[in-house]
């Protein structure tokens, strides 16, 4: 149940080692240890490979890894195939590459069904090297571990102390929830008292500390040998110590002890943190309560000294002060008794009495009066004569405009001939033939064409142009924005009613156009992509 891959991955980085690691047989995972740093992995299990990667991470699409497989030129490497297909950039490649040698560690970290293999050996020049946090990775790697029994049944308890050996860990970067754990680190406090403390959940806490304790930074320590490395009862001997001056107890020392209350003889951080345990039944069963407070011979000499213990236990507040802060209480809650009665009695006299203002917004219907004279027929019999004389006026002026909407649509309609649309093709007119291709798209609404290729080079257009001679082909081209930020040119031919159509004449086409990996597809022509 133990971490063997976990630990011998740490000690290998603590030692220093240089040479490869290994976990499994097949499938299998290598790690390449340089100095004790992480240079390079790999694995040959399906989740861990390249193009696995590159696909669950956006970088390319099935479709397009499985026609760059069919099309692999042999002297290559699959990733530099990808990148001369203008698939993925270098960035792209470099970035996964990172991300799949932290994949292979973190899967050997977590991996518990044999124990690793190490071959001590130096690293030759053609072994890739990439710049690695090792540190921060193998962090990474045991926060991300799900297997909680197999963690803690490493960790131990988690009432154990967390003590450092020797110094304190060196800056990492850390998660924001984890950044306060370092300077906690006192050597007293157990993992769990860290969880509270710092508002970390107990089993992130608990992969936080074993990454120290395996780095060599940390150890985790029963309390129990703790107390007995450090034993401490010693220093608690002072304590009853103040018990030997029982001379105290000679009744004419009222005034011996409260002279005394003045002196700081109590640590009142110690004190704050008894306080907190005390209840208020506690608070109440001072020693010096019992003695009592009535005697009034000193009413002079009680002020002072009670003003400086104000903040104490010892002593209870004055009484006169008690009497007089309840005394304005009752006169505030009865003025505002007062208040609140009058605002409810003014609101229910307004409610019962309506305010006079609405009786005086009541004579202004006089007013209608006066709009009277507006309905008078003359007026409005006038104005309507008025207008029908000009309606008819307009009317002669409207007919003007629409001899203009004819003239543009009678420009549009010029779509380019296959002649002159092969011909720009064949001189290598590629501004021509891209005005050409969107032109004659825009008249084949509704219709069907063959896509032959995706063509980055003005030689391989003409080729294609070549290999269908003498047989007037109806081509045209059309752009498409690739990943990489180039632009290439989709090459399609012919116009059909039909998807069948189309699929009938790619089978009618030479064969060099089904060789090498080429898929000719139809497209109907309003779904035909501009990017990849």
């Amino acid at each position: 149940m133990s971490l063997l891959a976990l630990k011998d991955l740490f000690a290998r980085h603590r030692a220093g080692a240089t040479g490869l690691w290994r976990l499994g047989q097949e499938p299998s995972r290598t790690i390449f240890f340089e100095q004790g740093n992480v240079v390079f992995a790999s694995s040959s299990h399906p989740l861990d490979r390249l193009t696995h990667l590159l696909v669950e991470r956006g970088k390319l699409t099935q479709v397009q890894l499985d026609y760059a497989m069919d099309n692999l030129n042999p002297t290559m490497s699959i990733g530099r195939n990808l990148i001369e297909m203008g698939f993925i950039t270098q960035r792209d490649l470099l970035d996964v590459a990172r991300a799949q040698v932290e994949r292979v560690v973190w899967g050997a970290m977590a991996g518990a069904a044999e124990p690793p293999a190490f071959e001590a050996k130096d690293l030759g020049p053609a072994t890739v090297r990439l710049p690695f946090d090792t540190p921060a990775m193998l962090l990474a790697g045991v926060l991300n571990l799900q297997d909680r029994e197999r963690l803690l049944a490493e960790l131990g308890p988690l009432d154990q102390v967390v003590a450092l050996e020797g110094k304190r860990p060196p800056e990492l970067s850390l998660p924001p929830d984890l950044v306060r754990i370092p300077s906690l680190l006192d050597g007293h406090r157990t993992l769990l008292e860290l969880s509270r403390e710092a508002g970390v959940e107990p089993f992130r806490l608990g992969a936080f500390a074993l990454f120290l304790r395996e780095m060599g930074w940390v150890r985790l320590q029963n309390p129990i040998a703790l107390e007995r490395a450090f034993p401490e009862p010693p220093p608690a001997a002072p304590s009853p110590a103040p018990a030997v001056p029982p001379p105290t107890l000679s009744y004419p020392s009222l005034i011996a002890e409260i002279q005394a209350s003045q002196l700081p003889t109590t640590n009142l951080e110690h004190l704050s943190e008894a306080l907190d345990q005390l209840g208020p039944e506690d608070e109440v069963d001072e020693p010096l309560a019992g003695a009592g407070f009535q005697p009034p011979p000193l009413p002079e000499r009680a002020v002072p000294i009670l003003q400086t213990a104000a903040g104490s236990t010892e002593f209870p507040e004055p009484p006169h002060l008690e009497s007089k802060v309840p005394s304005r209480r009752p006169l505030v809650l009865f003025l505002l008794l007062l208040a609140s009665l009058g605002l409810w009695g003014g609101l229910r006299w307004y409610k019962r009495n309506p305010i006079i203002l609405p009786r005086l917004a009541q004579p202004a219907p006089v007013s209608p009066e006066q709009p009277k004279p507006e309905p008078e027929p003359p007026a409005p019999a006038e104005a309507p004569t008025t207008q029908a004389k000009a309606v008819p006026e307009p009317v002669p002026t409207t007919p003007a405009p629409p001899p203009v909407e004819p003239a543009k649509a009678t420009k549009p309609p010029t779509v380019p001939s296959k002649a002159e649309r092969l011909k720009a093709i064949r001189d290598g007119n590629w501004k021509l033939t891209l005005s050409q291709g969107a032109a004659h798209r825009a008249a084949m609404e509704g219709k069907w064409s063959l896509r032959l290729e995706i063509a980055c080079q003005g030689d391989t257009i003409q080729h294609a142009a070549g290999l269908l001679k003498g047989r007037d082909p109806d081509l045209f081209i059309l752009p498409m924005a690739m990943r990489d930020g180039r632009t290439c040119y989709q090459v399609f031919l012919g116009a059909y009613e039909s998807e069948s159509a189309a699929q009938a004449a790619a089978r009618r086409l030479p064969s060099a156009f089904m060789t090498a990996g080429n898929h000719p597809k139809p497209f109907r022509v309003d779904q035909i992509p501009s990017r990849q």
